[in-house]
């Protein structure tokens, strides 16, 4: 920054305080109370104490107003800007987007919808594009890097997620599933194919299910080839590598499910060419609905364009075919008559946190932040320990942080809210 300064170099400041300000929110997001004031002196101080997190929240917004301001002064761009090429207005749009999401957990309603340029278009998503190279440095997706290995899948996709996607809206398949998930498999034991206790245990006959499982209805294994596991599932790791759903082209820049189901490895797909969200339009859309229940007006309007716009960032990415419209219409259709269905808030708020978090693909913090404001959705897949304990409403300190600062006390426990959200519901 002091260089930058020093040179009149506004542009590069401001990004600077666009990624300084984001990462201040998130800090305070995951973890409450962080230090700011004392941080990143040096020697000057090793043990910085913690800031209020209301007053990192206030320092954030604070830098992205001048980031804005810097943005405004016509200052040359970097040679690379690998966010918006030089377009000093798309980082303006990122930064009161970023200001956006800072006034709805903090509940400021008026504030957030004073703010009018912001990410309204696709094309204006602040996000980061991954590479292909694969050493010295890798600069491929990190989702990616962990799917297609040598040595297979390294973790498992979310039962629930592909259930949600498979079950669509009112009979129609969510068309996005192909995009997001790619199947190495074509049928998963104990579903559609012959139960196999060494790769997914509980597909055998007389295994002992939780009741509670038994009664949400989805538990252990899906059907089609969609071979992930139950939320909690902390059972023993069998050899199903190569068997195990992936991450699909988007966003992680693996593979579209073609139905080829070969077993994929490193360099398969896109080569982890995806990109990371940080803010994008689609979530702008639902987070306006939010703000509109919470003003006492009608989501369904933000809701449907929501979902309108992730269909097409979807279906802007290159190697996969486009999406069919009669297939995106279709499903909107579905979800209309849902939606429309839905007799009470509470039931449609299901509906619009459910497409919200399909959304979230690639950067759940958001998805985190809906979730400890609202509540929403309820109807996710219980751990499957009965009894795990209260929902982490925070996160502890990294050990390092709590165990060389002497000004820190680590949490006692994981149910000790953030700032913004000490009034919120109660989620497990």
């Amino acid at each position: 920054m002091l260089l930058a300064s020093e040179n009149g170099l506004t542009y590069h400041i401001g990004m600077g305080q666009v990624f300084q300000a984001y990462i201040m929110l998130t800090l305070v997001d995951m973890f409450g109370d962080v230090p700011y004031s004392e941080a990143l002196l040096g020697s000057e101080n090793l043990n910085p104490a913690a800031d209020s997190g209301q007053s990192v929240y206030n320092a954030a917004i604070g830098l992205l107003d001048s980031a804005i301001s810097n943005f405004g002064q016509g200052g040359v761009p970097p040679t690379y800007d690998m966010y918006y090429g030089g377009n000093a207005e798309g980082w303006i749009k990122a930064a009161n987007s970023i200001k956006k999401r800072a006034y709805l957990n903090l509940g400021e309603y008026s504030n957030y919808n004073a703010i009018t340029n912001y990410i309204t278009d696709s094309a204006d998503d602040f996000e980061f594009k991954w590479g292909t190279n694969a050493i010295n440095p890798d600069t491929r997706h990190p989702i990616y890097r962990y799917n297609y290995s040598n040595t297979g899948a390294g973790d498992y996709q979310s039962n629930w997620m592909m259930d949600r996607l498979m079950k669509g809206r009112n009979g129609y398949r969510d068309p996005r599933i192909l995009y997001l998930y790619y199947r190495n498999v074509s049928e998963t034991p104990g579903a559609d194919g012959p139960p196999n206790e060494v790769q997914i245990e509980c597909s055998t006959p007389g295994y002992y299910i939780e009741p509670h499982r038994v009664a949400y209805g989805l538990y252990c294994v899906l059907p089609e080839g969609y071979w992930g596991r139950d939320h909690g599932n902390d059972e023993g790791i069998p050899p199903d590598g190569f068997e195990r759903t992936l991450a699909g082209i988007f966003p992680a820049g693996g593979a579209y499910d073609d139905l080829s189901f070969g077993g994929l490895g490193a360099g398969d797909g896109q080569g982890g060419a995806g990109i990371t969200p940080i803010v994008a339009n689609s979530w702008m859309h639902f987070m306006n609905a939010e703000v509109a229940v919470m003003t006492g007006g009608d989501p369904t309007t933000e809701t449907l364009a929501g979902i309108r716009s992730h269909m097409n960032k979807v279906d802007d990415i290159t190697g996969a075919p486009a999406i069919s419209q009669d297939a995106v219409d279709a499903y909107i259709a579905g979800f209309t008559a849902e939606w429309t269905a839905a007799s009470t808030l509470d039931a449609k708020l299901e509906l619009w946190a459910e497409e919200f978090w399909i959304t979230q693909r690639g950067n759940g913090i958001d998805a985190y932040n809906s979730y400890r404001r609202n509540g929403y959705p309820k109807n996710l897949q219980p751990m499957v320990e009965p009894d795990p304990g209260p929902f982490p409403v925070s996160m502890w300190y990294p050990q390092n942080y709590a165990a060389n600062n002497s000004n820190v006390t680590q949490k006692s426990d994981l149910t000790q809210r953030v700032f913004w959200n000490t009034n919120g519901p109660a989620v497990d």
